[in-house]
Formats: C-alpha cells, structure tokens, sequence
C-alpha cells in the first residue's frame, strides 16, 4: 500500500465518481441502443438497410469504400491512442523535473512521485483501453467487407433470403465495429478528462461529469439523434 501513500479519501473518492461515471454512461448507452432511443440505436437501422440494399448492387465498389473509410477512422485513433501513451511513458522518464514544476503552483495541489505516476498510469490505462477497443473495430470492419464480399451478385442470386441473412450477418459486423468503435472515442473523452486530476480532485470529478454530459446531450438530445430517428420505413 505504499504505492498510494499521498493520496487523500478525496483523491479515492474523486476517482471512484470519475470510473462510476464512465461506466455507468457505457452501460446506460448501450441499454438505449438496445430499447431504440439513440444515435447508436438509429444507426444501427440505417446500417441494416444498407446491407439490405447493398444486396441489389451489381457493383458494391462504393460500400466497400465506406467500410474502408470506417476502418481508417479507426485507425488513426487507434495509432494516436499508441503516441498518447508513448508520450505519457516519457512524461514519467522525467517526473521529478514535472513535479517540481507541478508543485511551484500555488492552485494546484501538491503531489508526491508516487502520486503523480499512478496518476499517470491510470490515463495510460485508459488510452490502452481505447486502443485495444478501436483495433477491435478495425477487426470488425474487415469482416464485414469479406462478408459483403461473399454476397453473390443480383443477376446470380438464387436465394434471396440466404443473401440477405448474408447481408444482416455483415450490417451485425458494422454495428459491433460501431459499438467499439464509440467505447475507444468514449475513452478519449475520458482520458483528457483525467488530465484534471493534476489540478484538484474536485476537478477530476467536475471533468468526468462534464464529459458524461456532453455524451448524453449529443447521443439523446441533439437535433442528429432526432434526425435519424425521424425516418421511418
């Protein structure tokens, strides 16, 4: 336990509400996505009737393009998340020049080494998280086109319902990879967020419920949300 000597009950508690937050949004959202009430809901329609209507393609140039426009989107957060946390490894190379800078501010609270890596080692955590969730995605997304790929042309269609069951399997791929795909951007939030930390525990807690706010207003309440969901088939 020496590991967390330094550290207040504010310093556990602040960290107990940001990690209750995260996960509580996670959950709640991927329970909406379920019920229908969404943007992940909603897109997980519109990506059924793409598969659907990806059937009736004789040239499916242009949706294997979009899956890979997806799995690049993916990419790049995911090689990010990789030079966060290359930059974080380097940071604690150097955190008795860091802390001593830390702790000449008077509004920030003071920090020991051992405080401040564990600080530092909790945002890692969360971008190594991001990466392994957005690596996921890409994963996913490369499925998807192969089974979109092995959908027979119209002309050679002679199951229709086999081809659109292969159809749902590559449009459950894309939600999946979506699913994955918003948990690594998620914790991207949540990682800058951490960054708070540093200042206050209170501002830990400010940040994180800051974050969960703004997730909510735009997943539930944005004019996009309504959008999507306003089109009925």
């Amino acid at each position: 336990m020496f590991m967390f000597e330094g550290f207040s009950v504010g310093d556990f508690a602040a960290l107990l509400i940001f990690v209750v937050g995260w996960v509580g949004y996670e959950v709640l959202s991927a329970r909406a996505s379920r019920t229908g009430s969404n943007t992940s809901a909603h897109m997980n329609k519109w990506r059924g009737r793409w598969m659907r209507t990806a059937v009736t393609r004789d040239n499916r140039i242009g949706d294997l393009q979009i899956i890979r426009t997806l799995t690049g989107n993916s990419a790049f957060l995911a090689s990010t998340a990789i030079f966060v946390t290359a930059g974080i490894a380097a940071v604690i190379g150097s955190a008795d020049r860091v802390i001593e800078i830390l702790n000449g501010y008077e509004f920030l609270t003071e920090t020991t080494r051992n405080r401040f890596g564990l600080k530092l080692a909790f945002i890692a955590f969360v971008f190594v998280n991001a990466f392994f969730r957005l690596a996921w995605s890409m994963r996913l997304h490369s499925n998807a086109a192969v089974v979109l790929g092995a959908i027979p042309q119209p002309a050679d269609i002679e199951d229709r319902e086999k081809a659109e069951a292969q159809a749902a399997v590559a449009a459950e791929l894309c939600n999946l990879a979506a699913k994955h795909y918003q948990a690594g951007t998620h914790a991207y939030y949540f990682g800058f967020a951490a960054c708070a930390w540093f200042a206050h525990p209170v501002a830990l807690v400010v940040a994180g419920l800051w974050v969960v706010a703004i997730l909510y207003r735009r997943e539930f309440l944005s004019r996009a949300n309504a959008a999507l969901g306003g089109f009925k088939d």
